[in-house]
């Protein structure tokens, strides 16, 4: 496998069963709610070790996932048209 700093090391894959994924929430201060998820597809360790654990050195292969749930006054309409918290009359969305 070569790491991100391009040395390579010998390294293996890890079966797994997935335990639980939870949803990380941040509330901010505009009153949106981001719900933030990380989804692993695969582990691979490594010959190497921590050296101040000396636990094994994993890496993880995972995709990020986003919700937002965003106040109605801060939508517009999609491609820019009107402005947040401005109802736009006369416009048909489908």
């Amino acid at each position: 496998m070569r790491l991100p700093n391009g040395r390579e090391v010998e390294a293996m894959g890890v079966d797994f069963e997935t335990v639980k994924e939870d949803w990380n929430e941040y509330k901010l201060e505009d009153g949106t709610i981001l719900k933030f998820k990380t989804i692993v597809s695969s582990i691979i360790r490594t010959e190497d070790y921590d050296p101040m654990t000396g636990d094994p050195v994993y890496h993880i292969r995972s995709t990020n996932i986003l919700r937002a749930n965003v106040p109605e006054e801060m939508k517009r309409l999609p491609g820019g048209a009107g402005k947040p918290g401005k109802k736009e009359e006369g416009m048909e969305v489908g």
